[in-house]
C-alpha cells in the first residue's frame, strides 16, 4: 500500500478582466457603455462597442477637444466566431494617443453604420471591408466593390469562402474530390 498522498490539482486563479481605460471612461461619462479589452502590444487601449453606439461614440471621440481623434489610421475587418468584426484604429495628431474600437455584426445580418461622414478615410476602407468581408456599411455614399469586379461572387476574407476555379485559381481541394484524391494521394519515392 502506498503512503503517498494524492496530489491536488493546481489552483488556477480566475482570469483578470481588463479595467476600463481612459477612453472607455470618457465614453461612459458621455452615456456610452463599452467593454474594455485591455491594451494591445503597443499599449493602445482597445474597447468593444455595440453597433448602435458606434457613430455617436466616434463623433464624440473626434469632436472632443481633450480627446481629438482627428485621424482614422485604419479600418479593417475579420471573421470571428461571434460574427464579422470591424476594427477601427483612431489617432490624435495633437495628443499622440491612439484607440482601437471593435464592433461585431452578426453573420446573419452583417450591417454596421458608416463613419465615412466623420472621417473621409473611412470611405475606401469601408468599401474594401464590404468587398472582402461582406459587411454592409449603412449610409455609405458609394458602397460598391473596390478590389474585385462588380460581378464577383462571395467575399474572399470570410473563413467559409471557396474561390472560383479559373486561370488564376485551380480546383479547390475541399470541393473537387478528384483533384483532392490525385494531389493528396500522391506517393513520394
Amino acid at each position: 500500500m502506498s503512503t503517498e498522498s494524492p496530489t491536488q490539482p493546481p489552483v488556477i486563479p480566475p482570469p483578470v478582466l481588463p479595467s476600463e481605460g481612459e477612453f472607455g471612461k470618457f465614453l461612459k461619462n458621455k452615456g456610452i457603455s463599452s467593454t474594455p479589452l485591455g491594451n494591445d502590444a503597443d499599449k493602445v487601449e482597445m474597447i468593444e462597442l455595440e453597433i448602435k453606439d458606434l457613430v455617436n461614440a466616434c463623433t464624440l471621440l473626434k469632436d472632443s477637444k481633450e480627446i481629438d481623434f482627428n485621424f482614422l489610421v485604419l479600418l479593417t475587418s475579420t471573421d470571428t466566431k461571434k460574427g464579422y468584426q470591424s476594427i477601427y484604429t483612431l489617432h490624435s495628431l495633437n495628443t499622440k494617443k491612439s484607440l482601437r474600437i471593435k464592433v461585431t455584426a452578426s453573420k446573419d445580418n452583417p450591417t454596421i453604420p458608416s463613419v465615412s461622414h466623420i472621417w473621409a478615410t473611412a470611405n475606401w476602407y469601408e468599401r474594401e471591408s464590404f468587398d472582402m468581408m461582406g459587411i454592409v456599411y449603412t449610409n455609405h455614399p458609394n458602397l460598391k466593390r473596390i478590389l474585385n469586379p462588380e460581378n464577383w461572387e462571395g467575399f474572399p476574407l470570410r473563413k467559409d469562402y471557396i474561390p472560383p476555379v479559373d486561370l488564376l485559381n485551380g480546383p479547390h481541394p475541399l470541393t473537387e474530390t478528384g483533384y483532392a484524391e490525385k494531389t493528396l494521394g500522391k506517393q513520394t519515392s
